[in-house]
């Protein structure tokens, strides 16, 4: 099992750039500390992440 851990203090370009890293895929969870929020108070993702509020 494979987990990253990442602070992105709120930043989307940093949160684009790691959502969009072929990279990833090699690790099985990713957490996202302090991710960017966007005005209708969500995250970005696509099509393959599963998005989990606390």
């Amino acid at each position: 099992l494979r987990i990253w851990q990442q602070n992105l203090n709120g930043s989307l370009i940093a949160q684009l750039s790691l959502l969009n890293n072929p990279a990833v895929a090699d690790w099985d969870i990713l957490l996202l500390q302090e991710p960017h929020i966007n005005f209708l108070r969500n995250t970005s993702a696509n099509h393959h992440w599963h998005v989990l509020y606390p």
